[in-house]
């Protein structure tokens, strides 16, 4: 009986006909074939005492139709789950995920088709405005940086000097024109804002470094690998080991330089607040046929389920994305955690720009 069903099933599924009309079709034979049943039951079994097995026979061909209806609009409908499933999928933000085709099921299968079309579009369309915003991002702040460097860096340097000016004339003044104490009072208002002056230049120099860092446009990658690696020792506590193969940083374009520059530094600066860590590994490597950069820390971890769509984490996503790269983020608590991002390596990477900024 089992495999008697299965055959019926397997040979419905060959069948060249939409979702509607597979179950119209299963349910008319279902009830051509009771009906025959039904015609001999009752052509050879007239007396009274026989409408006992008459009744039995009609329950049981109920029952046989419920079953057969149950596992032929399962088996039907089986393409509508997956679909179902998909869409849970890509809800819960697994936006690689494409429904499959149901080759046997025209209707479905061009239902399948223009889903995986529409989500293709949606998803070049999302990459290509993360590019935008990126390189928007990337403009402003290398706009910020440069005025605060020559307009607010200057404008400090200049009051710095004055304040030195005024500094050497206190000091000058005889003791007649000003009581000694006052003069030593003076003095030192002086030099607390002179180191107050001091500071607040250093503080806008960190910043404009970090925020588009000179050196980055001036030297290249590595050098930028370089100075990130000592920055974070500076001011985020952070003993980095940096390893740099010579091949990885060849002939990488703008684009290529940047996206992992911005990678390692949102990795560390998440070491620093997050990892309760003093120490952090960053690897730049070829591993054919990719370039892989590797972050990687001993600290407290973290679940990454629970923070799949941190702002951070979704930007190095997004990052690695844009140029046909992939980012992974593995971490459980009280192990410590890993970005791991593979890039292609294309044959010409000084070409790779984003199709709205050529």
């Amino acid at each position: 009986m089992r495999k008697s069903l299965h055959s019926l099933l397997t040979w419905v599924r060959t069948w060249q006909l939409s979702l509607f009309e597979k179950v119209i079709l299963i349910n008319t034979l279902m009830l051509v074939g009771e009906a025959l049943a039904g015609l001999w039951v009752t052509s050879h079994n007239l007396e009274t005492q026989h409408y006992l097995i008459d009744t039995g026979f009609l329950v049981a061909a109920t029952l046989f139709t419920l079953v057969i209806n149950s596992l032929v609009i399962r088996t039907s409908f089986r393409p509508l789950f997956r679909l179902l499933f998909v869409i849970r999928e890509i809800s819960a933000g697994r936006t690689q995920i494409r429904a499959p085709l149901s080759p046997n099921d025209g209707e479905l299968h061009e239902l399948a088709h223009a889903f995986n079309a529409m989500l293709d579009r949606l998803e070049n369309l999302r990459h290509e405005q993360a590019q935008i915003i990126f390189q928007t991002q990337e403009d402003e702040r290398r706009r910020i940086a440069l005025e605060l460097h020559d307009e607010a860096g200057q404008t400090l340097t200049a009051l710095l000097i004055h304040e030195e000016l005024l500094q050497q004339q206190l000091r000058s003044l005889s003791e007649d024109s000003l009581s000694t104490i006052v003069q030593i009072e003076l003095i030192d208002e002086v030099q607390q804002l002179m180191s107050l002056t001091q500071l607040t230049l250093e503080n806008i120099r960190v910043l404009s470094q970090q925020l588009r860092p000179s050196v980055l446009d001036d030297l290249g990658l590595a050098a930028a690998l370089r100075w990130l690696a000592d920055d974070s020792q500076k001011h985020l506590q952070l003993e980095i080991v940096l390893t740099i193969e010579e091949e990885a940083i060849k002939g990488l374009s703008k684009l290529y330089e940047t996206t992992i520059f911005r990678i390692a530094q949102e990795s560390l600066t998440n070491v620093a607040r997050h990892a309760h860590t003093s120490h952090a590994w960053i690897s730049l490597r070829v591993e054919e046929p990719s370039l892989r950069l590797t972050i990687e820390d001993k600290g407290c971890g973290f679940q990454t389920d629970q923070h799949y769509k941190s702002t951070g984490l979704f930007g190095m996503r997004e990052r690695a994305t844009q140029i046909g790269g992939v980012c992974e983020i593995r971490s459980r608590p009280g192990q410590g955690t890993q970005v791991s991002v593979r890039l292609p390596l294309p044959e010409n990477a000084g070409e790779i720009l984003p199709p709205k900024i050529r």
